[in-house]
């Protein structure tokens, strides 16, 4: 199998500037790392749509980014979606044609994401549901909404989706479980594809996002939001918030991968240097070895989940 550099030509745009003047539209693009895509893409000459289940972060965000993209000459449309909803996510596609009726959709990032679900032999019905609606059926509903259109469209595109180390390593949970599908999915969609828009996924260490509390978007068929007690906040995504690498690093990878080519772009937190690859590696040589799964422990995310370790001096978000 051919691999290295001259492999990944066909799956990179080596000039970025190839993709500005179109539109991104990014999934979760609100929040987290969708922000941080949508502050990159503002800066790489895209207008950003921001598709989100939460209405008054779009409206946050879209004030947040009105100057950058003044400044850049592109603008920013806020759009309400439920991913996993197949209905809304066309509805999306043809309020972006309709916005964006001269320009190409050059980049489709599938990030929004939840997490949760349980065990295995815990969830119920609804919560598979739930996180693989999103998670996986909400990155096929988009893949296939808008990457038809932007293949008749014929102009240089990119398709990124938001797995996570959990893609890569011994599954755990339902929510293991959906990011390795999110992985295979981009595997397929690469193959079908052969070159003609680039593929790629992103497998991130613990980022500093409120994926913690994601079940505050929970939809009423799939059991309604569950929510703290008023005053009450979450202390495991509060230290999700204190040591997480920021969304805006995990930005620039993507971008950086789009660039060279990488289809799996393991972001690594500085703080647990080498662990993704790790993580792949483990699994890849219990599969050839006759091992069994195994998940290498990571002292980094010991701390971030033992409540005596004290957070960083300085969060990062």
């Amino acid at each position: 199998m051919a691999d290295g550099v001259g492999a990944r030509a066909r799956n990179a745009h080596s000039d970025l500037g190839a993709l500005a003047g179109g539109v991104a539209v990014i999934t979760g693009g609100a929040s987290g790392i969708g922000f941080g895509l949508a502050e990159r893409a503002i800066a790489g000459g895209l207008s950003p749509v921001l598709a989100d289940i939460e209405g008054a972060a779009i409206v946050e965000a879209e004030a947040r980014l009105a100057d950058a993209a003044s400044a850049a000459g592109v603008e920013v449309f806020g759009h309400p979606v439920d991913v996993s909803s197949e209905a809304e996510v066309l509805g999306l596609e043809a309020a972006v044609a309709e916005r964006f009726p001269d320009r190409p959709v050059s980049l489709l990032c599938c990030n929004a994401g939840v997490g949760g679900g349980g065990p295995i032999l815990r969830a119920r019905d609804i919560d598979w549901d739930f996180v693989l609606g999103v998670n996986v059926k909400g990155v096929a509903n988009c893949v296939r909404a808008f990457v038809p259109k932007m293949l008749e469209r014929g102009a240089p595109g990119s398709v990124v989706a938001t797995s996570s180390q959990d893609g890569l390593c011994a599954a755990q949970g339902v929510y293991g479980v959906s990011k390795h599908a999110c992985v295979a999915l981009c595997e397929a969609l690469f193959q079908e594809l052969g070159g003609r828009l680039t593929v790629h996924v992103l497998c991130p260490n613990v980022v500093a996002t409120n994926i913690i509390t994601s079940e505050r978007n929970r939809p009423e068929r799939f059991g309604g939001p569950r929510r703290p007690a008023e005053g009450r906040a979450n202390p495991v995504a509060e230290r999700f918030k204190a040591f997480g690498m920021p969304p805006s690093r995990c930005a620039e990878l993507v971008f950086d991968a789009i660039r060279t080519g990488t289809f799996y772009i393991m972001a690594e937190s500085e703080d647990d240097p080498g662990y993704v690859r790790l993580e792949a590696e483990t699994r890849m040589k219990a599969i050839l070895e006759d091992g069994l799964p195994y998940r290498p422990r990571s002292e980094f995310i010991a701390k971030v989940f033992d409540f005596r370790s004290p957070p960083p001096s300085r969060g990062k978000s």
